[in-house]
C-alpha cells in the first residue's frame, strides 16, 4: 500500500506545478480515504478534507489522470469509489508485512526535521487497513522498539540536518565548513548527493572535485545552501556507494585479536557491541575473543574496566597492562597523597604573624 501510494503521489507530482504540493498532499489522503470506505459521497470526502464539493470532483479528475481507476456515480446509491479489483490489490498485507511498517522508533525521521509527518503517514495508512489488520498494527507497536542512538549520545543539529535535506532534495550546491578528524579546518564547495545514518551518527555524501566523498555532520562547522542547482549523476547509487565504502574501511581497518576474560555481563554487552568478537571456549563463556584496533586500545580497555575484565593472551599486551597498572598504583599510592586538609594547614602554619601594636 505504502509503494503504490507513493508511486502516485509521484505521477500526480508530474501534474502540477512544484507549488502546488500541498494539493499532491491532499490527492493522496483522498486515495487514503477511498482504500478504506467501498464508496463515499462528494460531501463526505469535502468535509473529511475541509474543502469544497467542487475541489473534490476536481481532484478526483486529476486521480483519473495520473491513472488511478476512480469513478463517480450519480444517484441515491452514488458516490466516488476505486474499482474494487484495485482496493483489493492495495490491501493484501500479510501479518509481517504489517510488523515491518507498524515498528516504533521514529528518530531518524525526527533527526531530518520530519517530526510528526512519519506518525501522520502511518495513521493515514492506518485508515486503509481492514479491522483486523489495524488491530495487528496497534498491537506491534506497543512490541517493538528501536532506538538508534548509543549510550550517552548527543542528538544531533536538527536545524543542520533540515537544511542539508533540503539541499538533498533539491540539488542545490551547498559551502561548507569542515573539521576533519584531526580538527583542521577547510572550506569546501560540494554536491550534496545523499544523507546515512549509521549507528546515530549522520553522513553527508557529496561529490567534490575529488569525487565523491563522505563528511560527518557533526564536523561541520558552517553549512550554507547556494542559489545554483547541480546536474545530479542518475547512475549514482546511495545505497550501493555506502555499502562498498564501509566493506572497504572494515577490511583495511587494523585489528588486534587479544582473549579475554569478562566476569560483569554488563562490560560484556558494551565490549561485544562494540568490538567484533567470537566465542573461544564452548564450555566458558566468559572467555572470548576480540578484536581491538590495536594493541594500545586493547590494554586501554583492560585497565578502564579494572578487574572486570582480565587479558588473558598474548602475553606481551598482558605484561603491557601489568606495568600500566603498577604505574597507576603508584601514582595514586597512599604514601604520596596530600590531603587538602593538611596542606590548608601548613600554608596556616607558615602564615606571617600579626603586627604588634606599640604604645
Amino acid at each position: 500500500m505504502m509503494t503504490v501510494s507513493y508511486a502516485v503521489k509521484l505521477d500526480i507530482c508530474c501534474h502540477i506545478c512544484e507549488s502546488e504540493l500541498v494539493k499532491a498532499d491532499r490527492l493522496v489522503e483522498l486515495l487514503l480515504l477511498l482504500q478504506a470506505r467501498p464508496r463515499c459521497t462528494a460531501r463526505e470526502l469535502a468535509a473529511e478534507l475541509e474543502v469544497s464539493e467542487r475541489t473534490i470532483y476536481r481532484d478526483v479528475e486529476a486521480l483519473g489522470a495520473a491513472g488511478v481507476p476512480v469513478f463517480a456515480e450519480r444517484g441515491a446509491n452514488g458516490g466516488i469509489a476505486l474499482s474494487e479489483g484495485y482496493r483489493r490489490a492495495l490491501l493484501q498485507f500479510g501479518d509481517e508485512e504489517i510488523q515491518a511498517l507498524f515498528i516504533s522508533g521514529s528518530a531518524l525521521v525526527a533527526d531530518l526535521g520530519l517530526a510528526g509527518k512519519g506518525e501522520r503517514a502511518l495513521e493515514k495508512l492506518r485508515g486503509g487497513l481492514s479491522d483486523i489488520q489495524r488491530r495487528a498494527a496497534e498491537s506491534v507497536r506497543g512490541r517493538v522498539f528501536i532506538d538508534q542512538r548509543r549510550w550517552f549520545q548527543s542528538d544531533p543539529s536538527v536545524e543542520r540536518l533540515s537544511l542539508l535535506r533540503r539541499a538533498v532534495w533539491d540539488d542545490r550546491v551547498i559551502a561548507l565548513k569542515y573539521k576533519d578528524r584531526d580538527g583542521k579546518a577547510s572550506d569546501r564547495l560540494a554536491e550534496p548527493y545523499g544523507l546515512v545514518s549509521k549507528a546515530g551518527v549522520w553522513y553527508l555524501i557529496a561529490r567534490t572535485d575529488a569525487g565523491f566523498r563522505s563528511f560527518r555532520v557533526d564536523r561541520m562547522v558552517e553549512v550554507r545552501v547556494e542559489v545554483r542547482r547541480f546536474e545530479r549523476d542518475l547512475t549514482f547509487a546511495l545505497e550501493g556507494y555506502w555499502r562498498e565504502m564501509a566493506a572497504r574501511m572494515n577490511s583495511e581497518r587494523p585489528t588486534f585479536a587479544a582473549i579475554v576474560r569478562i566476569d560483569d555481563e554488563d562490560v560484556r554487552a558494551t565490549l561485544c557491541g562494540y568490538y567484533r568478537t567470537e566465542c573461544v571456549r564452548p564450555d566458558d563463556a566468559k572467555v572470548v575473543r576480540v578484536y581491538f584496533s590495536s594493541k594500545n586500545a586493547a590494554v586501554r580497555n583492560a585497565i578502564a574496566w579494572g578487574d572486570s575484565v582480565e587479558l588473558l593472551e598474548p602475553r606481551s599486551a598482558r605484561a603491557a597492562v601489568a606495568r600500566r597498572a603498577r604505574a597507576i598504583a603508584e601514582r595514586y599510592s597512599a604514601m604520596r597523597l596530600k590531603s587538602p586538609s593538611s596542606s590548608a594547614t601548613k600554608r596556616k602554619k607558615r602564615a606571617a604573624p600579626a603586627p604588634s601594636i606599640t604604645r
